[in-house]
């Protein structure tokens, strides 16, 4: 068997990273997956690795994960080109300024390498594996928040910027969701810019002009730990309901008070999982490429858009039981 090797190139917002790596260089005639995020040891990463880990040992492939201590572009990009001088076979990208990688993804595809996209993406890649996807992600919040509220009461909706397109898509199906219920009033929508104090500022003033407000919606993850607090600070904690996109660690104390019911978190390592196994179908497939209600396994059905070639993993929902395993 022809030996294969996948590039795997993560990008998170996260910080503060060191070495890491296992696996194999596919001595074993083994495919082998290179996995190289912008940087490693940042617990983000340790769940990535963990996804990966768990994908390769399904598919009875090796795998290598490596990256620099810290955030470094031009670190990342020799670490790419150092893959593609070896002769990979696929490289899944994931960058922060697009331009600058179009040439070097180029000249890897202009060399027979396919690329893929991973997380936040990389600038003509074959396809994209990442997670909250903005409408049915504000589809899960609204529906959540509707159902723990009785269908009826007021809302508030935490953005990020109004100006922000993908933060509208998922606002829009958040509001198209509460419409279906004629009980609940939405008393505003409150821009927070992405900040915990301003979003913290927000909520407790919306408390105060609405002492009977039933829950609040975000489609940021500043949202719900400045709700919570708010809720804590004006004593109503378990009396309003408080439903977003989320990271682990900022909401843990609440979720496992119960205060905070609809924390829905993006796990990376779904997200990895799901681009070892696409990457791999792709490879051994004859260019196979997820389609809607694909079902892979321990990531589930997740949601697959043929027209943006993209497969986004499924939310997860924060749990008492489970919190603790997102230490991000």
């Amino acid at each position: 068997m022809k030996k294969v090797m996948l590039v795997l190139l993560v990008l998170s917002l996260s910080a503060g990273f060191a070495f890491a790596g296992s696996g194999g260089d596919g001595a074993d005639g083994k495919m082998t997956f290179a996995i190289i995020p912008m940087f490693v040891g940042h617990p983000w990463f340790v769940r990535c690795e963990l996804g990966a880990k768990r994908a390769a040992e399904e598919l009875g492939i090796d795998y290598v994960f490596i990256g620099p201590e810290k955030a470094d572009a031009a670190r990342q990009l020799d670490m790419f080109n150092d893959q593609v001088n070896k002769g990979v076979d696929a490289i899944i990208l994931a960058v922060s300024d697009a331009k600058a990688w179009e040439r070097p993804i180029q000249d890897a595809q202009d060399k027979g390498i396919p690329v893929f996209g991973f997380d936040i993406g990389a600038p003509n890649t074959i396809w994209l594996s990442s997670g909250w996807e903005t409408v049915q992600s504000g589809i899960n919040i609204g529906e959540g928040l509707a159902k723990e509220i009785g269908g009826s009461g007021k809302v508030a909706i935490l953005t990020g910027s109004l100006g922000s397109p993908f933060l509208a898509e998922r606002q829009k199906a958040i509001e198209d969701t509460l419409d279906k219920y004629p009980g609940i009033e939405v008393v505003g929508v409150f821009a927070t810019e992405d900040d915990y104090e301003k979003a913290l500022g927000q909520c407790e003033s919306v408390l105060q002009a609405h002492p009977d407000l039933a829950g609040f919606a975000s489609t940021v993850t500043t949202g719900i730990p400045a709700a919570a607090r708010a809720i804590e600070n004006a004593g109503v904690g378990g009396d309003v309901a408080v439903w977003g996109v989320a990271l682990g660690k900022q909401n843990a104390e609440y979720v496992k008070k119960g205060w905070v019911n609809g924390a829905l978190i993006l796990d990376p390592a779904k997200m990895t999982y799901l681009g070892v196994v696409i990457a791999y179908n792709y490879l051994t497939n004859d260019g196979q490429v997820p389609k809607p209600n694909d079902d892979f396994g321990w990531a589930g059905v997740p949601t697959t858009l043929p027209e943006k070639k993209a497969t986004y993993a499924l939310d997860v929902l924060l749990t008492p039981e489970n919190v603790d395993d997102f230490e991000f």
